[in-house]
């Protein structure tokens, strides 16, 4: 049994190996991002640090006072960040981990601080990137 190949079939497979190349090129595309983000922390919404973080930076600790005797510590270092300390009643900051990504926040709820990550090039819009 032969099978015949007419010149419209090798225009389709032609075609489909290069949609395949192409969305797998945008997709290695999209994955590239720059390494570098910025940490900001607030207390009862006023930022009181904001620092640019990267891989393979020295740690960084942060010590946020929240008044009346309370305190987070935060450490920044390969990157990431957690807080590492807090003297807070229920510590769910403490329990939540270190952040990598830019978008990502920690809070302790008790002590109004907020620890967020954004991206060098983020801009600082109220409205996520699929509306624009």
């Amino acid at each position: 049994m032969k099978i015949s190949l007419k010149i419209g079939d090798v225009f389709v497979y032609v075609f489909a190996v290069v949609l395949v190349i192409a969305g797998i090129t945008g997709m290695y595309l999209m994955g590239l991002k720059d390494d570098r983000h910025n940490v900001v922390i607030e207390v009862d919404r006023e930022t009181k640090y904001s620092v640019e973080i990267y891989e393979g930076m020295e740690p960084v600790e942060l010590y946020v006072d929240a008044g009346d005797g309370r305190y987070n510590k935060v450490v920044v270092m390969n990157g990431e960040v957690k807080i590492e300390e807090a003297n807070c009643p229920d510590r769910l900051c403490v329990k939540s981990g270190a952040i990598r990504f830019s978008g990502q926040t920690i809070v302790c709820l008790p002590h109004r601080v907020v620890v967020r990550l954004t991206g060098t090039g983020d801009s600082q819009s109220d409205v996520d990137d699929i509306a624009h």
